[in-house]
């Protein structure tokens, strides 16, 4: 291991997609800091003016003339909702602010949503705005259909359709006048816009630009609070280039700066986390108390319990990913409509230990939209030395750490990661939700080292002030359910560039990458499997899971093209994850079936592509890596057997159930798109190897689990 790692060179470059975020305003004035010096009204001229014996008037108009008044805006902590009307155009831009004050300072981001606007309005002399002609697909326009101008104000934080987000917003400057004045009394933003670009058809992920689409200005007034506002009110202009652009308005809705829902069920055989008594001595906390620490809103919803195990599933056994999801699918309340709520759904299994504890799902039918949480799981003394107490006991025993265990898989369903995640910009293992369970105990240790307190009785459930920062400034897709893919706004936070990691030569650790073929056809999954072996003299601290859901672990897939795709996993369990020493000639082995993730299928078309693997990690505060790639040809069709076959499989539901490994018999189009090729070319490799993925060719014909509602 190197002493100093950063110093030493590396080749190559990966990068992530550019996710906006406000920070704090460093030098505020008035409302958000110090304030300025109060002018003193200057002192009384003499009794009688000077005056032009010519023209009869005065020669100085004195500025004591005109009243003086106190001018002090002062904009409340909490969410906003705004609305931007443009002048002359089609559109009007609804949305929220969130005004946030925390530390002494001040950070203030928002988001905006576009509405057609009826009726059109146009300043005289000028003709009627005219969209263009929608085109099928087009995130802008056709899917975004005619809407009132009118903005609901009965509900507090306000939640928009997801298609038609349009931008986010970065205050990067906050003027204020004189706090005594005789002029009008405004607050200015100095506000930086990035608009973003949404996905493609099939895809999650959109995009932001790496530099603002424009910067501009809203100065604001106080305002008396129109019909329907209740909050406090403020109404100005959007001046962009020294150009008026059109009117401003922010009314206060909510000391809250984000709401969401938690939906938790509960399998027949296991029991929920629940509320314990706060660490205080005072009251209880829970679920809601938990997210109140990151400034948001959450309604707690205890739905269904004792829900039925589904047919030929184990209950008290690990779960397969496949079981899982189906599960969800069929007992998440079916009137969940993410554009009307941020709505998240928690499953409750018995399972056993040595189960993880939970998991998150990245795709249900969209991102980040269901967790699960096994309470019969719990603290193997394999995964930390400091349980204490709660050592050997499942996680329905040991109620604090349950709860803290399920808010742990909430936050991912937020787009959380842990913060032992180093490497991408989180600040390292403490006592808070968003640390592993093993950290979190480790960092406790016991009652004379280590934090104050012991595992569990000390755990703080709670945020830090690092994923509140996120949870309350990251852009509305990267955090509210049914937005952007696991990850995303957090890679991005600190720039993947290969100068700033030390990769190990192959002499000290070496990661070694078998596909099973290195041949395949359109449409064909391809198993792979890779090791990463210590070649060195000396111990190398590496993660102990170099499995793709434990997120140390990265696929990119480089098209014919050069076009360069992510292949993330499809769940994420990572609450046993940590750093391990890897003994001279010790390996660890990973696999897994690259065909298709959330951002497409690995191999869309003919020719040579490059597939590369890393493992990146941070050990004392040194970024680490390990690569390796290898080449894969893919066949161009020669058969009406390969053209029939690629245009079956290649859809997405096929795509989901090889992701989940196979005998996912609830995705019913997949079911039927599989038999269908398979009954007719069982000899075909894309046959042959979904048979071998399945193991028993009856997987696909088992009963779908029934709906519980």
């Amino acid at each position: 291991m190197p002493r100093d790692a950063r110093n030493l060179p590396s080749s190559g470059s990966a990068s992530s997609p550019f996710i906006p975020m406000a920070e704090r305003i460093h030098n505020p004035v008035g409302p958000t800091g110090p304030l300025p010096p109060a002018p003193q009204p200057p002192t009384p001229g003499p009794a009688t003016p000077l005056t032009d014996p010519f023209a009869g008037r005065s020669l100085f108009p004195f500025p004591w003339s005109q009243p003086w008044r106190l001018c002090y805006i002062s904009l409340k902590s909490g969410c906003y909702r705004v609305t931007f009307t443009p002048n002359s155009s089609l559109y009007v831009y609804h949305g929220t602010m969130r005004v946030d004050s925390a530390g002494g300072g001040t950070t203030i981001s928002g988001d905006l949503y576009r509405f057609v606007r009826l009726p059109w309005t146009w300043q005289p002399g000028h003709l009627p705005p005219f969209p263009r002609l929608p085109l099928r697909g087009d995130p802008g326009v056709a899917r975004i259909p005619i809407a009132a101008e009118s903005d609901d104000r009965s509900g507090g934080i306000p939640i928009y359709p997801r298609n038609r987000y349009y931008s986010y917003l970065k205050v990067i400057g906050i003027e204020s006048g004189p706090l005594i004045t005789t002029g009008p009394c405004e607050l200015k933003l100095v506000i930086e816009e990035y608009v973003y670009s949404h996905p493609a058809p099939g895809s999650f992920d959109g995009s932001f630009p790496s530099v603002p689409s424009r910067t501009f200005t809203v100065a604001l007034s106080p305002q008396s609070a129109p019909p329907g506002f209740a909050g406090d009110y403020y109404a100005g202009k959007l001046i962009e280039s020294g150009v008026e652009k059109g009117s401003f308005t922010m009314e206060w809705v909510s000391e809250h700066f984000r709401k969401a829902t938690l939906e938790v069920d509960t399998v027949d055989g296991a029991v929920p986390p629940e509320g314990v008594p706060a660490a205080s001595g005072e009251g209880t906390e829970d679920f809601r108390t938990i997210f109140e620490t990151a400034g948001w809103d959450l309604n707690v919803i205890y739905d269904q319990t004792s829900i039925p195990v589904p047919d030929n599933v184990n209950a008290t056994s690990c779960w397969s990913h496949a079981d899982l999801h189906a599960l969800m699918l069929s007992v998440r309340n079916p009137a969940t409509n993410l554009d009307q709520e941020w709505r998240l759904h928690l499953v409750v299994v018995p399972a056993t230990m040595g189960c993880d504890r939970g998991v998150m799902y990245d795709t249900i039918d969209v991102p980040r939209e269901g967790v699960a949480s096994f309470s019969d799981d719990g603290y193997p003394r394999s995964n930390s030395l400091y349980f204490g107490s709660a050592e050997g006991q499942r996680q329905r025993d040991v109620p604090r750490a349950f709860l803290r265990s399920a808010a742990h898989e909430v936050g991912h369903g937020f787009n959380q990661q842990h913060q032992n995640f180093t490497a991408y910009g989180e600040p390292g293992t403490d006592n808070s939700i968003m640390t592993p369970t093993p950290g979190v105990a480790d960092v406790l240790r016991g009652p004379s080292s280590g934090a104050p307190g012991v595992f569990p009785d000390d755990i703080a459930l709670r945020v830090n002030d690092h994923v509140r920062h996120h949870m309350i400034h990251l852009p509305d897709p990267v955090v509210r359910p049914g937005g952007m893919t696991f990850g995303a706004g957090h890679w991005s936070v600190v720039p993947e560039a290969d100068e700033d990691r030390y990769f190990f030569g192959s002499e000290e650790l070496e990661l070694r990458l078998s596909p099973k073929t290195n041949r395949v056809k359109l449409g064909e999954p391809l198993p792979i499997t890779w090791e990463l072996v210590n070649n060195n003299e000396e111990a190398i601290p590496v993660p102990n899971d170099i499995r793709l859901k434990a997120q140390h672990a990265h696929i990119t897939v480089v098209d014919p093209g050069g076009v360069s795709r992510r292949m993330p996993s499809f769940v994420i369990q990572t609450d046993t994850v940590t750093t391990k020493d890897l003994q001279p000639g010790e390996k660890l082995v990973a696999d897994a079936t690259l065909f298709w993730s959330s951002n497409g299928f690995a191999f869309e078309t003919p020719g040579k592509h490059d597939v590369e693997v890393r493992i990146m990690w941070n050990h004392e505060g040194i970024p680490y890596g390990v690569k390796a790639s290898t080449e894969i040809w893919v066949d161009y069709p020669v058969s009406d057997a390969d053209n029939e076959i690629a245009s079956t499989l290649m859809c997405r539901d096929v795509g989901m159930y090889v992701a989940l490994g196979g005998g996912a018999a609830h995705l019913e189009e997949a079911v039927s798109r599989i038999d269908q090729v398979v009954s007719k070319y069982p000899e075909h490799p894309a046959c042959k190897c979904l048979m071998e993925l399945d193991g028993d060719s009856h997987s696909r014909s088992r009963k779908r689990p029934r709906k519980q509602r």
